[in-house]
């Protein structure tokens, strides 16, 4: 999954973008107090609870994007393509001169993954012990993060905007245009990626590792990654046009979004952490892949319900409450 869902969330994220800033700039206030809260409430999560946390990273390139967010569709489209290449081109080159550097220089880079104290911290640390580990490691990753991630993630948002700018996932959407972002998405990044996967393995798993070919697929995986998140959106909107099962569910998921996403991490943090259920290491890999799906049935299973009374969920409600304030009057 790396980087395909992170690139579709960025995505929907800059598409959302339209529904709050609707193309009036009385509305920049608004935006700009959501990305606060994000930035506040990703802090928290990411320390306490779950340190690959978005929220964060989402409120500060949401900042950042009020300085494209008006600008023409062609200068999206520059800025997008700038952003994509850029950090492709970046991490490429890096990944040729540490490969350069252990075929021509003799440099025995070897295996550069090491343990955090996060690792040492969660099978039996207390919830402060793993909250102080969490923000060693939060603020060491911070510069690599925004290299990797952040850039593309803004490339994405700026794709979203133009996007909802077109309507093109509400009454703009034309099921042609989607069947060809299922068909090359999946027909080509499905493909690309496995092979990926598969190249990358077998280099860990070698005797002569080489951090060079590694880091190299790394970048074909995630810099591919946009092709298969095509593939996703595609393939999910043909699925529940033709099927309509699921929409509810998914559809109450999206609205209570930041609750359900947040509602995950508790509980993960509680079955995994040594203040909790001290599961962490313990388990076989099929339990856990069942855990981590009724980390996500449980609270969209929730919302659905809550949805019968309510239009959207808790920390929605304090989203909403608490940048109302800012919102334009009519």
């Amino acid at each position: 999954a790396l980087g395909k869902f992170y690139l579709l969330f960025s995505f929907l994220f800059g598409y959302s973008a339209g529904f709050v800033m609707k193309d009036s700039k009385v509305n920049l206030k608004r935006w700009v107090a959501r990305a606060i809260f994000l930035i506040v409430l990703g802090a928290v999560h990411a320390v306490f609870f779950f340190h690959g946390d978005i929220l964060f990273a989402y409120g500060v390139l949401a900042l950042v994007l009020t300085l494209f967010y008006f600008r023409s569709d062609r200068a999206l489209k520059i800025w997008a393509r700038i952003l994509y290449l850029g950090s492709a081109g970046l991490f490429s080159a890096f990944a040729l001169l540490l490969w350069f550097a252990e075929k021509y220089l003799g440099e025995d880079l070897g295996d550069t993954v090491t343990e955090s104290r996060l690792d040492y911290s969660m099978p039996a640390g207390s919830f402060f012990d793993n909250a102080g580990a969490r923000l060693e490691l939060s603020t060491s990753a911070l510069g690599e993060s925004f290299l990797l991630q952040g850039l593309m993630a803004l490339a994405a948002f700026l794709v979203g905007v133009l996007a909802s700018r077109r309507k093109l996932l509400a009454a703009g959407a034309k099921p042609e245009a989607m069947k060809k972002l299922a068909l090359w998405g999946l027909g080509l990044g499905l493909p690309i990626q496995l092979t990926g996967s598969w190249l990358l393995l077998q280099n860990q798993l070698s005797e002569n590792f080489s951090s060079g070919v590694d880091l190299g697929l790394f970048v074909l995986l995630f810099f591919s990654a946009p092709l298969l998140s095509a593939g996703y959106l595609g393939g999910l909107w043909l699925v529940l046009q033709k099927t309509g099962k699921g929409v509810g569910l998914i559809s109450a998921a999206g609205r209570h979004s930041l609750s359900v996403y947040i509602s995950q991490s508790l509980i993960l943090s509680f079955i995994f952490s040594g203040w909790g259920l001290g599961a962490f290491g313990r388990l076989e890999l099929w339990l856990v892949t069942l855990i981590a799906i009724g980390a996500w049935l449980v609270p969209a299973l929730l919302a659905l319900w809550n949805s019968r009374y309510r239009s959207s969920g808790p920390l929605e409600w304090l989203l909403k409450t608490t940048t109302a304030p800012f919102r334009a009057k009519a």
